[in-house]
């Protein structure tokens, strides 16, 4: 994608609404708990590929949205603890809590190995042809907004994957606004 600036000459997003801060206040709630078991065992057998039925359904299930979240988390190769438990309580509330930590660690390992293979870019188009869903792709947007919030510190190269974000899935200018609470109401 050449130079992006959100459809070309949007204005920067507004990233910190109430909406979003509530999310990603849930998440960190929800990522800073620990898992009800705890094993290095389950990292071992998650790098094995030998997990339960339930737990690769649950993977399958949040791969691609569990990806933008990274993107945009690794977006300024700073990944802070915040911003790491708020993906990992988004993971957990988006499986049930299925996934245990361990095997939340090795999902995010295979994704900054991705990252590091293919590139923001490529990776984008490529969750952007699996994600069909209006839904879910709202969903990975505004959770993805909450992350990169996570550590009270937007950096400008977060906003960017945001932005293109936007673009590759196709959420307009007044889509996004709504989904980040940049009502009127909000505003003040």
């Amino acid at each position: 994608m050449d130079s992006l600036r959100y459809a070309g000459n949007m204005t920067r997003m507004q990233i910190r609404t109430r909406t979003i801060e509530r999310l990603r206040d849930a998440l960190l709630r929800s990522g800073q708990r620990p898992s009800d078991v705890i094993s290095s065992a389950h990292a071992t057998l998650a790098r094995q590929g030998l997990l339960s039925d339930q737990e690769k359904d649950a993977l399958r299930r949040v791969d691609a949205v569990a990806e933008v979240m990274f993107l945009v988390m690794a977006a300024d190769q700073q990944i802070t603890d915040t911003e790491y438990a708020a993906m990992r309580g988004a993971i957990r509330g988006l499986t049930g809590d299925v996934l245990t930590d361990g095997v939340i660690d090795v999902l995010i390992e295979d994704y900054a190995l991705r990252l590091r293979d293919h590139g923001r870019e490529e990776r984008l188009k490529q969750i952007a042809k699996t994600m069909t869903d209006e839904a879910e792709i709202e969903s990975a947007f505004a959770m993805a907004a909450a992350v990169a919030l996570a550590d009270d510190d937007i950096a400008e190269s977060e906003h960017q994957v945001l932005s293109d974000l936007a673009l590759w899935f196709g959420i307009g200018p007044a889509r996004v606004r709504v989904l980040l609470n940049q009502l009127a109401d909000d505003a003040g």
